[in-house]
């Protein structure tokens, strides 16, 4: 339900810790992100929007199902 792992995009200089949780029932399914190591706010906003986008295409793929 959870997976934790070191993560750097390709234009990063630094590394950051990701996790990726998936918890749920028999009605619904919670998928969420955490990421730790940013380098600032804007680092964070940038990140925030990118795993939101992220969920939203999972979202999509799941609907199309």
């Amino acid at each position: 339900d959870k997976l934790r792992l070191t993560w750097r995009p390709k234009d990063w200089d630094h590394d950051s810790t990701l996790q990726i949780t998936v918890s749920g029932t028999d009605q619904k399914t919670t998928l969420r992100f955490h990421q730790e190591w940013l380098a600032g706010a804007d680092e964070r906003d940038e990140q925030r929007a990118y795993w939101t986008e992220v969920t939203e295409r999972v979202v999509a793929a799941l609907a199309e199902r």
